[in-house]
């Protein structure tokens, strides 16, 4: 028989004391976890806003990235970016590829006890090591801000642990810059050109030798101001961008007759090949201005004087020194005047290509490869197209003498033949070639800004050719040229050709500019962008159509810099700057509209003039709605570069990418703003 319990009331007071203690143990435990949470979930929101401060630190200090820079500033910059968002860094570390090679060449860092002396381990590439910073095959603009904050606990500070050290570390990078000069070197960025910006170089009038001006070069300001231009060529490049005595001639023989071309003359073959294919004449010297009279590759323009293109070079070299070879940056010089060039420095695309790494080839190239090309069609001293006059003249004496036109056709001379050919401005030309050598699949880097500046003194009047076109008669062999740009209806010239009127009989034809009907209000389509050619049955694609030099251009500037440049058809996306200089810029009713366009194209990847979206989206040379508004809701607000009732834009009045230069010092100016409004990302 089992004994009852003793004392039973105090086992069950026991009882309940051991349901206290454990209540009071679980409630210790709930106030921990609730204390660790809290505390984790503080360190997750500081280390949040440290992440975010360190990541606007690099994005900033990448910024100030250039050549030049000084890495003080930039340590300083990603400290005040840290600092604006409420942070109070215990420390804040900057690297960049240079503090690596520091710690590389004195033994610390990774490299502790072993240092590397420059006089014995030069140059770097060769001998150090590959580092997140630092790829000697492929230079980047790199920076990495590191940071720690002391983050105070709540609950651990119980425990003894007051703080915990946070730290976060993040790579900025200024994406590399793929750069493409696109420079109008077309006869009229010669005609400022006067004898006394020889003599302020060091030349003299008279005499003889080569430090002497020759005397068909010889025109005083006074002569230019008064309209008189008794020796064309000092007005027209061949003086001013070789002017020292020399054996010239008179721009129509080359190599194959034994003469040679005029000097500082860079002349395209008939075929319009890129200058540096075999075959190709250019500046030819008695006086040795050029390494050789016969090597393509010996042009030398370093005695360039031609205004206002010396002003041009002048800026541009400025704008490459702006650049930032060492880490990565690259440039291609692109010259149009007839055609648009890539200048591949050394002709045999080995040891340079176009798109050059190296700051002194750039500045190399554009000083001795770079000048004004001179156009052998035209008749200088009168500013026409000479062969047109010579065609036209000998037609009238013809008539004139009795003969029936009717009776013997062929021997009306072509129009189209004798006018196209006259054009120098071919801007489509210049942004298509450095569109093709941005975007070259041998050089091509997706992983750089392509950026392009676009500088032209005047309207585009000339495009490239045709490709069908086999045939000097063959329309589009001298690029697209509607006869109606050009046909004269002036009944005190003599004859009017048919074409003029049996072509266009509903047109205003007008004698200039050639090639563009002068509308800067007109769009008029022609490419086909699946085959990249004339549109099969396209009227506007032929001599009674409209599509001309400035329709060429857009669709030149479509390609380059739209995402889009019809649905499913891409574009290359390049950023693209414009600059209008002189004073043609002024004058010429389409120049700077369509430098506007190229603006437009490359800024956002899309075309945000309301008129010009119209245009596009039906291809109907009349605009749906009333130039400058009211706009239909899908338009949206006009853009910065349009014209509206209210605001009409001068040429001189910059927008967008477009800017105009009217001297050199607007010019640096404008080249200093472009560079400043590179781009930058965070890279990781």
């Amino acid at each position: 028989m089992k004994r009852p319990p003793v004392f039973p009331h105090l086992l069950r007071r026991s009882q309940r004391g051991q349901s206290i203690l454990l209540l009071a143990f679980a409630f210790i435990a709930l106030i921990a976890f609730v204390g660790l949470v809290t505390d984790i979930a503080l360190l997750f929101v500081r280390y949040a806003a440290l992440r975010r401060a360190v990541d606007a630190a690099a994005i900033a200090a990448a910024s100030q990235v250039r050549e030049g820079s000084d890495f003080a500033t930039i340590s300083v910059i990603a400290e005040q970016y840290i600092e604006l968002h409420n942070i109070d860094p215990r420390s804040v570390l900057v690297e960049s590829c240079e503090t690596d090679i520091h710690k590389w060449r004195l033994g610390l860092g990774p490299w502790e006890g072993e240092p590397h002396p420059e006089a014995a381990y030069s140059p770097v590439s060769r001998y150090m090591p590959e580092t997140e910073l630092c790829d000697w095959n492929d230079p980047r603009k790199l920076i990495r801000v590191s940071a720690q904050i002391e983050s105070p606990t709540t609950f651990l500070a119980l425990l003894g642990i007051d703080s915990i050290t946070l730290e976060a570390t993040s790579v900025g990078e200024t994406a590399v810059l793929d750069v493409a000069l696109v420079i109008d070197t077309s006869e009229s960025m010669s005609q400022e050109t006067n004898s006394t910006h020889y003599t302020a170089v060091g030349l003299s009038y008279g005499g003889g030798g080569s430090r002497t001006i020759r005397p068909e070069c010889y025109t005083t300001a006074a002569d230019l101001a008064a309209g008189i231009r008794p020796y064309a060529r000092e007005r027209w490049a061949g003086c001013c961008n070789d002017p020292g005595t020399g054996s010239v001639s008179d721009g129509t023989v080359r190599r194959s007759t034994g003469g040679y071309l005029p000097n500082g003359t860079i002349w395209h073959d008939a075929n319009f090949n890129n200058m540096w294919d075999p075959g190709e004449d250019g500046l030819a010297s008695s006086t040795a201005q050029s390494s050789s009279l016969t090597d393509p590759l010996g042009y030398n323009f370093t005695t360039l004087i031609c205004q206002p293109f010396k002003q041009v070079k002048d800026a541009a070299r400025m704008f490459i020194k702006r650049l930032d070879f060492v880490r990565g940056d690259r440039v291609v010089l692109v010259t149009f005047d007839r055609v648009g060039v890539a200048y591949d420095p050394d002709g045999a695309g080995t040891n340079f290509r176009p798109l050059l790494r190296s700051e002194q080839a750039a500045i190399d190239t554009l000083d001795q490869k770079v000048g004004v090309w001179v156009n052998p069609n035209r008749d200088h001293l009168h500013n026409i197209c000479q062969e047109y006059v010579d065609a036209q003249l000998a037609w009238n004496q013809w008539i004139a003498d009795g003969a029936d036109p009717d009776e013997e056709p062929e021997r009306r001379p072509f129009a189209y033949e004798s006018i196209a050919p006259c054009g120098n401005t071919n801007i489509g030309g210049g942004i298509l070639a450095a569109s093709n050598a941005l975007t070259d699949p041998v050089d091509v880097r997706r992983d750089a800004v392509w950026v392009m500046v676009v500088l032209s003194d005047g309207a585009a009047n000339v495009t490239n050719r045709i490709p069908e076109a086999s045939s000097i008669r063959d329309y589009g062999f001298y690029g697209f040229c509607p006869w109606w740009t050009f046909c004269n209806l002036n009944p005190d010239r003599g004859y009017v050709w048919p074409e003029c009127t049996e072509n266009n009989p509903a047109q205003a034809e007008r004698a200039l500019p050639y090639c563009n009907d002068n509308d800067p209000q007109s769009r008029h389509f022609c490419m086909d962008w699946e085959t990249n050619k004339p549109e099969i049955g396209n009227p506007e694609c032929g001599t009674a159509g409209h599509y001309d030099a400035d329709d060429y251009a857009r669709d030149m500037a479509d390609f380059a810099g739209l995402i889009e440049i019809q649905p499913n058809i891409p574009g290359n996306f390049i950023a693209m700057f414009s600059i209008g200089f002189g004073q043609e810029v002024i004058d010429e009713p389409t120049a700077a509209p369509l430098l506007r366009y190229i603006a437009d194209a490359g800024d956002n990847g899309f075309i945000d003039n309301n008129l010009q979206t119209d245009l596009r989206e039906d291809r109907n040379p009349i605009p749906t709605y009333p130039i400058g508004g009211p706009y239909p809701d899908y338009y949206g607000d006009p853009d910065v570069c349009e014209n509206t009732p209210t605001r009409v834009l001068h040429p001189t009045q910059q927008c967008g990418q477009y800017y105009f230069a009217a001297g050199l010092a607007e010019l640096n100016d404008v080249f200093e703003e472009i560079a400043s409004r590179m781009f930058t990302r965070l890279s990781r």
